[in-house]
């Protein structure tokens, strides 16, 4: 497919409401054991010049800031907290770091800069708005080791290949990475591919990628990592974006919050539509080759409630939901989701003990055409035409407690996830009732025995019967994992682990066939779940306004579900053997005067191992190249105008198991320059600005 430069036109309106007047801010900072933290650093988000560092009682002092304020709290051997105050004084608590990538209870998030490390990526919300990309994934190329199944974003692919691949674990279009937003999977619940057009713009506030096994604390579908965005903290403040651009683009954006006494409103809403691109390049063409078009609107609700000014307790209910409806690329071939969320979360802070809970419902549709294209492509024939009804409930529940220099958490955690299939073809019409039930306890543990040294570790078992109803043996996995991390004079760490993990065969792969282009692909009701183990070491080294990262990598996946081909024009999903990843990552953040760079580059073997095919012993993963990397730099320009420029590269790769089609090298350039007048913004920007062609 040839990338097609994009232009687009905005304009932002920003409505704020009065704010409060000055006042001093002071306050204490301690651990959940409640004692002081001294050295703990407490700046106000925005603004470099307004710190302070607290004493030896954990007390700190900041200069009569504008209430509300957002915060960030650091200290040694704690994590990272971002939170607004609107109140003084105000008592800030700190969780062990290495126990808080597993705690769902966190402090409401903002902007903020950046994050880079040796396993974890941070993208704020002035991030993202910086970025040309129109949908998330397409920003998330900045993070290294990150990419969708194949090449194309979720703007301009089939939602079966939406799911994550992190660190070269990819073999089949489902996801080996678990997304959360605001705490609830979005991995669907049939084929754990992700829905990325389902988020409103505007509802997007922070994104953490964590890379490496999530298994233990988060299940099957966190095999190779986790990626969490968070909801925008609640401001009084109306946004309104609007946008239109090349091949028919047009694109709504809004957004409000509101907070009166304890209780927050935040609402967002997008409507996205696009003529798209034809994606066979022109020498292929034929009459039934068409662009890939897509329309989708979303929207989102959110309201919390404080409901305890002396224990710190909050109930959030949230609801998003939307459709699309996009063209595959020919006459026929089409595909449509609708669905949403709804979610409801407790959770409650105390000196010594954490307590949370969460239940959320997900219904989703999918509705998709294929079709066998006629020699020369004059004329195609509809093969098969298949919906999907499923619904997922999920529900959890988590202590945590505090002893000594250590904090301990449990979880226990369910989820239940109901598909109605129906696959129509000429010959035939199979209906299936299928199921995908799971139970999981775990146990998660953070500590510092010595000064210097943080160390973790977490254990996981899980139950789980599908696909269909009838009752039977239930499946299980017990997987874990250890971690340290030692903290070295002149800003540097070295960080270890190693994890074992597993992901159980989707739905989607147990019971539906599905073709792209004249290769068809069935599924296997026999395959058995994946089981993984991964270590890592890695080093973050900082100094003035730079961090650099190094870490190195290593994943053998057993019992590797592949697509595995088994004739002319004929796959099957398999156990094909061991996928074995070892690779290096490199990242660098920093500044000089008004420029802002980051780059990130990785370099991955991916190949089949002990294989029970032959003919792919020694292959490349599919999907998955021996190097790829990013450079993005913000560029401050005079006029209170800034400008921000992405280069991104692939090194060629394979789109089968056996190697035989190859695709390119590609890069890709994308460029947003943006300003503001008072409260009216605009931006305009150029995605693969050079016309470069991209094999997909």
């Amino acid at each position: 497919m040839s990338g097609a430069a994009l232009v687009l036109a905005c304009l932002a309106l920003l409505a704020p409401a009065p704010q409060r007047g000055p006042a001093a801010l002071t306050g204490t900072v301690q651990s959940s054991d409640g004692q002081p933290i001294a050295g703990a650093h407490v700046a106000v988000v925005g603004a470099a010049d307004v710190s302070a560092t607290t004493d030896a009682s954990g007390a700190f002092s900041l200069a009569s800031p504008t209430l509300p304020v957002k915060l960030e709290v650091s200290a040694r051997g704690f994590a990272l907290q971002l939170l607004t105050v609107d109140s003084s004084p105000v008592q800030i608590v700190l969780l062990p770091a290495t126990v808080t990538e597993s705690v769902i209870i966190t402090a409401e998030l903002d902007a903020g800069e950046s994050m880079i490390g040796s396993s974890k990526a941070t993208l704020g919300q002035l991030d993202l708005a910086r970025m040309p990309g129109v949908t998330l994934d397409e920003s998330l190329i900045t993070v290294s080791g990150f990419s969708l199944f194949r090449r194309s974003t979720s703007r301009a692919s089939n939602p079966t290949t939406h799911g994550v691949t992190l660190r070269g674990l990819s073999a089949s279009g489902a996801s080996r990475g678990l997304v959360l937003f605001d705490g609830v999977p979005l991995n669907d619940g049939f084929g754990a591919w992700v829905t990325w057009t389902r988020l409103p713009a505007l509802a997007i506030g922070e994104v953490t990628v964590t890379k490496g096994p999530q298994g233990d604390a988060f299940g099957s579908d966190a095999l190779g990592g986790l990626i969490e965005i968070d909801v925008p903290s609640v401001s009084d403040q109306i946004f309104v974006d609007g946008e239109a651009g090349s091949r028919d683009l047009y694109g709504f954006d809004t957004a409000m919050g509101r907070r009166v006494g304890a209780i927050g409103f935040f609402g967002a809403a997008s409507w996205f539509r696009t003529d798209g691109a034809i994606p066979v390049e022109p020498d292929s063409r034929g009459p039934v080759d068409v662009p890939a078009d897509v329309e989708y609107v979303n929207g989102l609700g959110r309201a919390s409630f404080d409901v305890d000014s002396q224990r710190p307790t909050r109930l959030t209910l949230t609801g998003w939901g939307g459709w699309d409806d996009r063209g595959n690329g020919t006459v026929l071939q089409r595909n449509r989701m609708s669905g949403g969320t709804l979610a409801a979360d407790f959770r409650s802070f105390g000196r010594q003990n954490t307590l949370a809970a969460r239940i959320s419902y997900s219904p989703n549709s999918f509705y998709q055409t294929f079709s066998q294209v006629a020699p020369g492509r004059v004329s195609e024939t509809v093969t098969s035409t298949q919906n999907t009804d499923t619904s997922t409930t999920r529900a959890l529940i988590e202590g945590g407690y505090v002893f000594g220099p250590a904090f301990v958490l449990v979880r226990g955690a369910l989820s239940r996830a109901r598909a109605d299939f129906q696959d129509v073809t000429p010959a035939s019409t199979t209906n299936r009732d299928l199921r995908d039930d799971s139970e999981a306890i775990s146990a998660q543990l953070g500590t510092m025995p010595i000064g210097r040294v943080t160390f973790g570790a977490g254990v996981r078992h899980e139950w789980r019967i599908a696909p269909e109803t009838d009752e039977g043996e239930r499946d299980q996995a017990t997987v874990g994992h250890v971690q340290a991390t030692i903290e070295l004079p002149h800003a540097m760490s070295i960080t270890g682990s190693v994890a074992t993990s597993h992901r159980w065969p989707t739905l989607n792969e147990l019971v539906r066939n599905f073709q792209a282009g004249a290769v068809r692909t069935l599924a296997n009701p026999d395959l058995a779940p994946e089981r993984a183990l991964s270590g890592e070491v890695g080093t973050t080294f900082r100094i003035d306004r730079w961090t650099t990262s190094a870490t190195f990598f290593s994943t053998v996946i057993d019992d590797a579900i592949a697509n595995v081909t088994i004739g002319t024009n004929l796959r099957q999903r398999q156990n094909a053997g061991d996928a074995r990843a070892y690779g290096l990552e490199l990242a660098a953040d920093g500044g000089v005067n008004r420029v802002h760079l980051r780059g990130t580059v990785t370099l991955t073997n991916a190949t089949f191992q002990n294989s029970t095919e032959p003919a792919i012993e020694d292959k490349w993963l599919p999907q998955v190249p021996r190097v790829s990397g990013s450079v993005w730099a913000t560029i401050q320009l005079p006029y209170d105008l800034q400008a921000a420029v992405i280069w991104h590269s692939l090194s060629h790769q394979f789109d089968d198991d056996r190697n035989n089609f190859e695709l390119a090298p590609s890069s890709q350039i994308d460029v947003k320059l943006s300003g503001r007048r008072g409260r009216m913004g605009w931006y305009l920007a150029f995605t693969n600005m050079f016309d470069n062609r991209i094999e997909v």
